[in-house]
C-alpha cells in the first residue's frame, strides 16, 4: 500500500494500491494508459482535493506530478515553468528577474499544473492574466500539445482542464519589467495578509467552495450562521477563516463531506443559493 497522507495538504490518511511519479512526458503517458474498469487521478501538490476513502483499491490509480517538469527558465519577459514547480517558486523566479504580475499569486500553496489546471488566483488577479500557453498531454497522444491561452478556456476558478482528460505538463507565461525590490515588496504585503487572514495554523485544502452569486462570500455566511468553528470528528470550519475546512486532528474524508453538508445546508437556509465546490472529491 501507497500511502496518500503528504500528497494531500489535508493531511488526510488514505491509502492507494497504485500510485505512480512520472518525471517525463513519456512516463506520464505510460501511466495514464489503463484498461476498462480503472480510473485514474491525477494530483499534482494535493492542495486542492478531498480524500473520501481511507483506501483505494487498484481500479483506482493515482499519478503524482510533483516530480514532474519541476524547471522555470526565464527569458527576458517569458517564462516557461513546469507543471511539478511550485507556485511559490514560480513567483520567486519571477520576482528575482524583475518581472512583475504575479505578486497577487504569492503564497498560493500549490504547483504550476494545479494552478493551470484551476485557474487559481487571489485579490483580484488570476493565473491565466498572465499565462499565453500551456503544454498538455492529451489523450491519445505520447507527445506534448501546446494549447493557446484561448483552447484553455479560462474562468473563474475553472479551465478546459477540469472535468477533462487533458493532462498539463507546463505552462508559458508572459510578465511585465518591473523593479525586483518593488515587486518583492508586494509580495511580502500579499504574504502577511494572507497569513494574517486564512488558516496556516492547520492543514487545509484551500477554499472549499467558489464564491457564490447573490450572496455574500461563503465565510460570511457561515459566520452569520454561527458555524465559525463547527467541527465533525477531526474536521473543523476554520475559526479564523469560515470559508475554510482544516484539519484538527485526525480528520477523516467522510468527516469533511459531512462538515461541507453542513455548510450547503446553511447558505440554502439563509440565502437560497447552492454552494459549488471549489475542491475536488475523489
Amino acid at each position: 500500500m501507497i500511502p496518500l497522507t503528504m500528497l494531500n495538504s489535508y493531511r488526510v490518511e488514505a491509502y492507494a494500491a497504485c500510485c505512480l511519479f512520472p518525471r517525463t512526458a513519456a512516463e506520464l503517458a505510460r501511466a495514464l494508459k489503463f484498461g476498462d474498469g480503472v480510473a485514474v487521478h491525477v494530483l499534482g501538490h494535493g492542495c486542492n482535493v478531498i480524500l473520501s476513502r481511507p483506501y483505494y483499491d487498484a481500479t483506482q490509480r493515482f499519478v503524482c506530478l510533483r516530480e514532474l517538469e519541476t524547471a522555470i527558465v526565464v527569458d527576458g519577459e517569458r517564462v516557461r515553468a513546469g507543471a511539478g514547480a511550485r507556485l511559490r517558486d514560480l513567483c520567486r523566479a519571477a520576482a528575482r528577474a524583475g518581472l512583475s504580475g504575479l505578486e497577487n499569486l504569492w503564497d498560493i500553496p500549490g504547483s504550476v499544473g494545479g494552478a493551470a489546471c484551476m485557474n487559481a488566483g487571489a485579490y483580484g488577479t488570476s493565473f491565466y492574466d498572465a499565462v499565453t500557453a500551456v503544454e498538455a498531454l492529451l489523450p491519445g497522444r505520447e507527445d506534448v500539445t501546446m494549447l493557446s491561452r484561448e483552447e484553455c478556456a479560462p474562468a473563474y476558478r475553472t479551465t478546459a482542464f477540469q472535468g477533462g482528460p487533458g493532462v498539463v505538463t507546463a505552462v508559458h507565461l508572459r510578465l511585465s519589467p518591473d523593479d525586483p525590490a518593488r515587486i518583492t515588496a508586494a509580495m511580502g504585503r500579499i504574504g502577511k495578509l494572507r497569513r494574517g487572514r486564512l488558516p496556516y495554523d492547520l492543514p487545509s485544502a484551500g477554499s472549499v467552495f467558489r464564491r457564490p452569486e447573490g450572496a455574500p462570500p461563503v465565510g460570511v455566511i457561515m459566520e452569520e450562521a454561527g458555524l465559525k468553528g463547527f467541527g465533525i470528528g477531526g474536521a473543523r470550519i476554520s475559526r479564523r477563516h469560515a470559508g475554510f475546512i482544516v484539519n484538527a486532528g485526525g480528520a477523516t474524508g467522510a468527516d469533511i463531506l459531512a462538515v461541507i453538508d453542513v455548510m450547503r445546508a446553511a447558505a440554502r437556509e439563509r440565502y437560497g443559493v447552492e454552494l459549488r465546490l471549489e475542491q475536488v472529491v475523489i
